[in-house]
């Protein structure tokens, strides 16, 4: 078969750092004349972004894996090859169990795996090279037209108990500044509106090449290209010094504060190998709330931790309501093997978990409907995404308090007529994530 007959579809799973790398990899496949289509399109291959952070995710994974590899016996595809976290992680337990998939890869060497669907190819992935993109790498977009995603670093050193991404991802590493504001410049010219810089551990962007964080530095040249938003996600907030909140005043950089808590027990974030702690918590989202009017936070936490009690339950509670956190997910405690929790005694049922987990939602909830009482009548920048699929007569977008997939959506009323360029709208209700509005 010629290389320019070949077509591929991805099935892009897990966080936003995936999405980065499957524009990636489709970019590389496209230099090699493989033809990208879509995933509601039969294809020569099915490509597969795994996610394998925890088993709510190596279960969709899975299923996904299963489905594609139906569409072999089906005819509706040839050939399936899989790769990111879960095949990362647990590299040799799916080559035993899938034995029809054509190639299951792991996150690294990709340019290697795209020369071999290219080429119809099998050999053993070597993890031998530690990848992270750069501005010399074309990619595909699967975004809408008008906001993407740049990966900024790639790795963590953190060592946090629960998580298992240091041993998936490897080291933490940073991407250039000069690599970063190209890729952006280019993303400008193209005339998307907004930029979303990702990474593991957005607040450590630098030190692994000298002892101070070059995000105040990055922040400073990203905001003089001019686009409408530039929001930053994923800081660290045991590392938030006071140079790096500063960053936020720069022109186009969006106040909008990702700390991923994870919890305020001091002797539970102990156990979790990681740092903060109630006091310090509402210290940083009061001197953030000091100098931003419009600060919105957004976090994380875990809930049913192993040895969390009720007490430390009960402040964790507290605090989420004494916070007054915009925006914050729920977790129930997943029992990653090769973690440091993994040994750790005293874990809690899951019902324990289950009932915890709801009652925090309930404040989270809580939470978003006092902030989105606040903003009825405000003005607001809205990024059009489309037509809403609920009706003819409106569009769906998002203001700038929302990430993208994480924090719902806006809905305009006005008709979608195929312009992606953000405009001015009046906040005028609310019905729980979703937010409405009118042009103005």
């Amino acid at each position: 078969m010629e290389n320019e007959k070949i077509t591929a579809s991805f099935v892009s799973l897990g966080c936003f750092k995936n999405i980065v790398d499957t524009e990636v990899l489709g970019g590389m496949l496209e230099k090699y004349n493989v033809r990208i289509v879509s995933s509601y399109e039969d294809s020569d291959w099915i490509i597969i972004n795994s996610c394998g952070f925890i088993r709510e995710a190596k279960e969709e994974g899975i299923e996904e894996i299963l489905a594609a590899i139906e569409k072999i016996e089906t005819g509706e595809t040839k050939h399936v090859a899989i790769f990111g976290c879960l095949t990362q992680r647990y590299h040799e337990e799916l080559k035993a169990n899938f034995k029809k998939a054509d190639i299951i890869w792991g996150v690294n060497d990709l340019d290697q795996l795209a020369h071999l669907i290219a080429e119809g190819k099998k050999t053993e992935y070597k993890n031998k090279n530690l990848f992270l993109y750069d501005d010399t790498h074309n990619r595909i977009i699967t975004t809408t037209p008008n906001s993407t995603f740049i990966k900024i670093s790639e790795g963590c050193n953190m060592q946090c108990s629960f998580c298992a991404i240091p041993q998936i991802r490897g080291p933490f590493r940073s991407r250039t500044i000069d690599s970063i504001i190209k890729e952006a410049g280019a993303y400008k010219e193209m005339e998307f509106q907004e930029i979303n810089l990702i990474s593991q551990n957005s607040t450590y962007f630098g030190k692994d090449r000298g002892a101070k964080s070059q995000l105040p530095e990055l922040l400073k040249e990203i905001s003089t290209l001019g686009f409408n938003a530039v929001r930053l996600l994923y800081l660290m907030p045991e590392e938030v010094t006071d140079e790096i909140s500063a960053a936020f005043s720069y022109p186009t950089i969006i106040p909008y504060f990702d700390l991923p808590f994870q919890h305020v027990s001091s002797a539970l974030l102990k156990r979790m190998n990681r740092g903060g702690g109630s006091v310090k918590n509402l210290e940083l989202i009061k001197k953030i709330r000091n100098n931003y009017r419009e600060a919105v936070i957004r976090s994380s936490f875990i809930v049913g931790f192993p040895g969390e009690t009720n007490a430390e339950f009960e402040e964790l509670l507290e605090f989420a309501e004494k916070a007054k956190i915009e925006r914050f997910g729920v977790f129930g405690y997943s029992d990653e093997e090769n973690t440091g929790a993994f040994k750790l005694k005293k874990k809690n049922p899951q019902e324990v978990i289950t009932a915890r987990k709801e009652a925090l939602m309930d404040i989270s909830d809580q939470n978003m409907e006092k902030y989105n009482k606040k903003i009825i009548g405000s003005v607001q920048d809205f990024l059009p995404q489309g037509p809403s699929p609920w009706d003819g007569h409106s569009t769906i977008g998002r203001i700038k308090s929302q990430a993208p997939e994480t924090d719902g959506f806006t809905q305009v009323n006005e008709p979608f007529e195929d312009d992606y360029h953000m405009f001015k709208i009046k906040i005028t209700g609310f019905q729980h994530e979703m937010v409405y509005g009118e042009r103005l």
